[in-house]
């Protein structure tokens, strides 16, 4: 921070357990390679330390306080600042919005350092800030089962289903699929409307997959989660193990239902391959949007659109 403050660059000369040596950067970079290129005398900045083993603390053994060189005071950046550095004094700004973009980073940079980064630079600084507050992905996947664990316990009636890769083994098990429905949320599904929509969505960052969920609707209109799944990819596969974990676990003995869906074919083949989402235990229909959406791409006209969604939403035959 004393370099950058001062616009100055350093270079670690020799970096040891028990030394640590720099100069200044344009001692280095200056000196001359050639008979004939022009001599600039050298500065005379540099630090150095040792670490005593009296007290096992550093000490300052070496200090040459003022640089006899023009150095880069022209220049408004500095390789002193690393996207370690920056992250420290974002971290504050992390906690409060772990969403702070990156053009805000370089804001802070430049009025409170008085330097500009690059964007890069800043992005790995936002990336580290929210490793350090957040944790790394690595650490926050690892914890996932103690996680599941405690929901568990904070939530009386919660139910957590997994399902590992066949090539795991007693003492490592490769996670496959994750079923998760909170207590509360099974007990309030048999209070609502018999009706479920189901359906898929993509997980953003290092880890890529897929998140299925199921919600209901209250007699008061209000949608109302009940089950969540995590898995790789949205096949037949997948839906067919979560649509069993949703009715041995949620749904129960309650019939009949009614599942409304995209038209994904691993829905489609859960509900006409097995008994439970068989009618007459229960019904499938198609969400409205997703049959609008098909419809409007290859019949184009906003009045067609608007047809559409009208005859959907009727319950009259005669209207």
């Amino acid at each position: 921070m004393w370099s950058i403050n001062h616009n100055r660059e350093f270079r670690v000369i020799e970096s040891k357990s028990n030394t640590w040596f720099a100069k200044c950067k344009s001692s280095i970079e200056r000196t001359p390679s050639t008979s004939t290129a022009p001599s600039y005398p050298p500065c005379d900045w540099c630090v150095r330390t040792v670490k005593k083993k009296t007290h096992g603390m550093w000490q300052i053994t070496k200090w040459i306080n003022d640089h006899n060189c023009l150095g880069d005071m022209i220049r408004n950046n500095n390789t002193s600042l690393t996207a370690s550095v920056i992250s420290r004094h974002i971290l504050r700004s992390i906690e409060d919005d772990p969403r702070l973009k990156v053009k805000n980073i370089l804001s802070f940079v430049k009025e409170n350092l008085k330097v500009d980064v690059s964007y890069k630079k800043a992005w790995y600084a936002r990336r580290k800030a929210i490793e350090l507050v957040f944790g790394s992905w690595e650490a926050n996947f690892a914890e996932l089962p103690q996680y599941f664990d405690a929901l568990v316990q904070s939530n009386p009636g919660t139910v957590v289903e997994w399902s590992h890769h066949s090539d795991g083994s007693d003492q490592v098990k490769t996670f496959k699929y994750v079923f998760w429905a909170f207590g509360p949320a099974i007990k309030a599904f048999h209070m609502c409307r018999s009706v479920i929509c189901v359906d898929g969505t993509h997980l953003r960052g290092e880890y890529k997959g897929k998140l299925l969920v199921t919600v209901t609707q209250d007699a008061n209109n209000n949608i109302l989660p009940i089950a969540y799944a995590i898995v790789d990819k949205e096949t037949i596969s997948s839906w067919s193990w979560f649509m069993e974990q949703l009715r041995y676990n949620v749904a129960l003995d309650r019939h009949p239902i009614c599942v409304i869906s995209d038209r994904h074919n691993g829905i489609i083949y859960t509900m006409t391959h097995f008994d439970y989402w068989e009618e007459p235990l229960a019904y499938h229909k198609f969400c409205l949007r997703h049959v609008r959406s098909n419809l409007i791409r290859h019949f184009k006209g906003l009045h067609l659109k608007r047809l559409c969604w009208a005859i959907g939403r009727t319950r009259q035959l005669r209207k």
